[in-house]
């Protein structure tokens, strides 16, 4: 009688696990979160509090010199772009006069972005929108 229950249990368990992988699998399937090139973009990555399968935007590099900083983004949602700035500046601006964030759509290769950020003590966040992006 106690090894039925014992199998039972068991049985129960593996297929609470078997559904749970399914439900955490049945998502949209995204690319790889793209490299971040440099220790500052993987720690803002990092503070996301989200996981690589769901991943909305990505740093893939950044630059600062002389209390200024550019950000390159990949999102997929470049809309958005005001606040991923929001999100990479707001913890830094104590430590930079001006913040650039280039945001580019997933995948795009090209030099240009879709939207850029500035934020600067002066004017605050500047959104500008590139056509044909």
């Amino acid at each position: 009688m106690t090894g039925r229950l014992v199998w039972v249990a068991f049985a129960w368990l593996a297929a609470l696990v078997g559904l749970a992988a399914a439900l955490y699998g049945s998502g949209p399937r995204r690319p790889p979160r793209p490299f971040a090139t440099d220790t500052v973009a993987r720690s803002i990555n990092t503070a996301q509090q989200v996981s690589d399968r769901r991943w909305q935007w990505s740093v893939t590099s950044t630059k600062s010199a002389m209390r200024g900083m550019v950000v390159r983004v990949e999102a997929f949602d470049v809309g958005g772009a005001r606040h991923i700035a929001e999100t990479i500046v707001e913890p830094r601006r104590a430590r930079f006069d001006d913040i650039l964030v280039y945001v580019h759509r997933v995948g795009d290769d090209g030099d240009l972005p879709a939207r850029s950020v500035e934020w600067s003590r002066r004017d605050g966040y500047v959104e500008t929108r590139y056509p044909d992006r």
